[in-house]
């Protein structure tokens, strides 16, 4: 008889915690910021990483351990700071998606195909909410589509980029690492009896 999860755990909220600061850790240490006309971006690994907490931890902790992550980098940053919110919001969206449809029917991130699958939905989703977020800001502030496009080009291109090699990341390491975790104790509480 299998056992039924139900509500958080301790190692639920020790998985959160501990993909969250990976989070945080992959975006503070590796990246490299671009200034654009549109406000400062970045080309980072946090996004792989986001992505690989997805893939490792499924919809819901995957979802919040990217969304802390990447929240909490942008508190440190008095750049970022005032749109921590929408950080939070849109990581959350990303990862959700992503390890929603790898582990949807107990699935569980062990089928290469579907994880490619979420993998590009939910580094892509990201990228889209971002560039609608940039170039709807400038918009709405008065600029005609094509100038705020233009001014956002920067932006685009990075947050493209960072989903082609979030993608890329995840994809390469999720096989290795979810297979050690289902070794430990630690992992067969984070994924029941697998």
């Amino acid at each position: 008889m299998k056992n039924q999860k139900k509500g958080i755990g301790i190692y639920d909220i020790v998985a959160i915690g501990l993909m969250a600061a990976f989070v945080f850790v992959a975006t503070f240490f590796f990246k490299i910021e671009i200034p654009s006309p549109a406000g400062t971006t970045m080309v980072k690994l946090g996004n792989g990483v986001c992505v690989l907490g997805a893939l490792l931890l499924g919809g819901w902790r995957g979802g919040l351990a990217a969304a802390i992550g990447c929240a909490l980098y942008d508190l440190t940053d008095p750049v970022f700071a005032p749109e921590a919110y929408i950080t939070f919001i849109r990581y959350f969206i990303m990862a959700f998606l992503c390890g929603t449809i790898a582990h949807w029917g107990g699935a569980q991130g062990r089928k290469f195909g579907r994880n490619v699958v979420a993998a590009i939905v939910g580094a892509y989703s990201y990228s889209a909410m971002y560039i609608f977020t940039k170039v709807g800001t400038l918009v709405v502030a008065g600029s005609a589509l094509k100038p705020a496009l233009v001014a956002c080009s920067v932006n685009i291109a990075s947050s493209l980029f960072n989903a082609a090699v979030g993608v890329v990341f995840a994809l390469l390491l999720a096989p290795a690492l979810r297979k050690a975790l289902t070794h430990t104790t630690f992992g067969a509480h984070v994924y029941g009896n697998t």
